[in-house]
């Protein structure tokens, strides 16, 4: 006989299976340190989550002109790593990121040394707030830096987070970097609208001004793009390609120190918060229609963000010991049965 379990069913077991999660983390113990990196690294994001029809109309329930219903709900991702440093300069890291087939071919297609991210905590939430889930991981962060080296945060171009981020490390020892994956799409936008798609002009005007942000001369760049607006005659499109990229790179100038970062050997790109998203979030969350509950994802997503964080095994073993305290801790004292439980269970 085949018996089909409803998805309630799984959502169920999955809230009492995820509701030890705060306790596990308030005493897990930090790495050792000879398993960590030198830097420690944060970072965030936001990753949408498609809910069931009922609670995204909730999240939106009243709709501008041309706007689509809200599908998803935004689940904040965060998450805490150390990394050991790697130096590179402004050429390798722009001749990578512009003309990767050209450095494939000239290496023979071997690949350099990567340096991986070491016992990476992560966490995914629908309900928690951006601040709550971004406390969380700076307090990790704390707890694995007892010699108060700098904090690294790299992150995309939010300002609403990099606002929040700002505020709650106040008084902390910090460097804030932006992802340059951001910086490389802007510059494409202008290189595309004023040498035309894919162009070698364009390719080769990106590698220039990339070279000069990542050696420090973002005021040059800004400075460049300022008079191509004043001294060439350009259309509508053009000219917004410019102010846009202008203006993205003026509020985000604080963070764009490539040259301190490269020297230091920094992370300048978010993959590990990038591979977050898709792991914790995307490869459990989207597909065909997959709809959940809100709590029902929360549950999920935390699951995830324990098995993601290769805490699996121990949280179960904290989970099991937990759940027998919640549910004989009362019991079995009476009965006399708990020394000859846990002798049995020892044996």
């Amino acid at each position: 006989v085949h018996y089909r379990v409803s998805a309630s069913r799984f959502e169920v077991v999955n809230r009492e299976s995820a509701n030890s999660y705060d306790r596990f983390y308030e005493k897990k113990a930090a790495p050792a340190a000879e398993a960590e990196g030198e830097i420690h690294v944060v970072g965030f994001d936001g990753k949408g989550v498609p809910v069931i029809k009922s609670e995204a109309a909730r999240i939106q329930p009243r709709l501008g002109k041309g706007e689509k219903r809200q599908k998803k709900k935004e689940a904040i991702v965060g998450v805490s790593y150390t990394i050991d440093p790697k130096v590179r300069t402004a050429t390798e890291v722009a001749e990578n990121l512009v003309y990767h087939e050209k450095v494939k071919k000239k290496k023979g297609g071997t690949r350099s040394p990567q340096i991986r991210a070491q016992n990476p905590r992560r966490i995914a939430s629908l309900e928690r707030s951006k601040e709550d889930v971004m406390r969380e991981i700076i307090e990790d962060a704390k707890t694995r830096n007892p010699d108060n080296k700098p904090l690294v945060a790299v992150m995309d171009g939010a300002l609403g987070l990099w606002n929040l981020l700002t505020a709650l490390l106040m008084g902390v020892n910090w460097i804030g970097i932006l992802d340059v994956i951001h910086v490389v799409e802007y510059l494409w936008k202008v290189a595309n609208a004023l040498y035309g798609e894919r162009s070698i002009e364009g390719k080769k005007w990106v590698y220039d001004h990339l070279v000069a942000i990542l050696q420090g001369r973002v005021g040059y760049v800004i400075a460049g793009m300022k008079q191509i607006i004043t001294k060439r005659k350009l259309k509508a499109g053009q000219k917004k390609a410019l102010q846009d990229t202008i203006t993205y790179f003026e509020n985000h100038r604080a963070w764009m120190q490539y040259d301190v970062y490269l020297a230091a050997g920094y992370p300048i790109g978010r993959g590990v918060v990038e591979s977050t998203c898709g792991h914790t979030v995307k490869s459990r969350m989207e597909g065909t229609g997959r709809r959940c509950s809100i709590k029902g994802a929360e549950s999920t997503l935390l699951l995830r963000s324990v098995y993601t964080s290769n805490d699996w095994d121990d949280y179960w073993r904290t989970h099991q010991k937990l759940e027998q305290e919640r549910l004989y801790a009362s019991v079995l004292p009476k009965l006399a049965l708990a020394d000859e439980y846990q002798a049995k269970k020892a044996a």
